[in-house]
């Protein structure tokens, strides 16, 4: 499971933890979801950015 954050044009952000994000078209909206749940959803008219964390640190 990855951390996301979400940056909103009108300045608030959030977090939110899940597997993955899909872009719905017809909704206009990015779902976050975990299996096959969805635990968020954010507006894409009101998203500046979604900027993914990994949940592991990868050593070299």
């Amino acid at each position: 499971m990855a951390q996301y954050t979400i940056n909103y044009l009108d300045g608030v952000t959030e977090t939110v933890q899940a597997d993955g994000v899909r872009y719905d078209d017809d909704a206009r909206d990015y779902t976050f979801y975990t299996a096959s749940e969805a635990v968020a959803v954010a507006p894409v008219d009101n998203v500046r950015s979604i900027h993914r964390h990994n949940d592991e640190a990868v050593s070299g």
